[in-house]
């Protein structure tokens, strides 16, 4: 994984809480020469080499002189054949319309003038279009009162074929305002169990309108010594469980919302609930 993206997974890591300011600021200290030396390779890579540029320039200089040389006609004769092919050309770009915005994109999209891979229209209703290696679609707030952008690493398309088991208290998640989240604080994978927090809690706090406590499903570190210690035993209580497994799953236990897996899988898991909460999915797409 490229240094500037594992930096940023853990500043991800660090502001949803799974990982403490210390332990940021020492993996940080680690990564940033790593960072610092990849761009430095890139930038390098980038510039023309002296030898292309001696190159560039005799080239340069003997088509200056095949021009000078050329009969004044002939020259004449192909600026015009130029200038109407640039007049074409113009008139061809400029003639289609330029998404400038997300809301440009949702109106192409909705027109059927994106790619596939640009955008598509979902189940006949839902606008999803790609920017920035995210995929946005437009939705009203569960209260009715405003419009969201929506911002998902994956689109419904890719996640289809899981499968959301179980049942979720759904008097418990219209009622409260704040939900518990908690992990293993001794796993392995920080890095993606913060990413996909981090996604979580951003829906969860700006669309939804709940408070995330973090917390630990067990107390063996130090930083769990001063968060809840909390499972899904927690009757009372609305929590999402992200749990490392080798075996991927997405289900609802009552109060509780469990991703088990690996990797970007995690994400994967967190994108779906997502998408059933905001009822966009089923929990079995047909």
């Amino acid at each position: 994984m490229e240094p500037r993206k594992k930096l940023d997974i853990l500043k991800g890591s660090f502001e949803s809480g799974v990982i403490g300011k210390e332990e940021y600021e020492k993996w940080k200290e680690k990564l940033e020469p790593d960072a610092k030396e990849f761009d430095r390779k890139i930038e390098e890579i980038s510039k023309p080499s002296e030898e292309e540029s001696k190159k560039s320039s005799n080239a340069s200089e003997l088509e200056l002189t095949r021009s000078q040389s050329t009969d004044k006609a002939l020259i004449i004769g192909i600026v015009v054949v130029v200038l109407l092919f640039v007049a074409v050309f113009a008139y061809s770009i400029l003639s289609k319309p330029k998404p400038q915005t997300l809301e440009d994109m949702h109106v192409l999209n909705l027109k059927g003038k994106l790619k596939p891979e640009q955008g598509y229209i979902y189940k006949g209703v839902y606008s999803f279009v790609t920017f920035d290696s995210l995929w946005y679609t437009q939705l009203t707030s569960p209260k009715g009162t405003k419009i969201y952008n929506l911002a998902l690493r994956y689109s419904p398309n890719d996640l289809k074929d899981i499968v959301i088991e179980g049942s979720l208290d759904e008097s418990l998640f219209n009622n409260l305002g704040e939900f518990y989240v908690t992990f293993n604080p001794t796993g392995k994978e920080f890095s993606y169990v913060g990413l996909a927090v981090a996604d979580f809690n951003t829906h969860m706090s700006k669309v939804f309108e709940k408070k995330p406590i973090a917390a630990c499903d067990r107390n063996e570190t130090e930083p769990c010594k001063t968060r809840p210690i909390v499972t899904c035993e927690d009757s009372g209580k609305l929590v999402l469980y992200i749990k490392e497994s080798e075996r991927f799953r997405a289900y609802y236990n009552s109060n509780c919302i469990v991703v088990e897996g690996s990797g970007f899988d995690l994400v994967k898991g967190v994108d779906r609930i997502l998408y059933n909460l905001y009822s966009i999915m089923e929990q079995e797409e047909i």
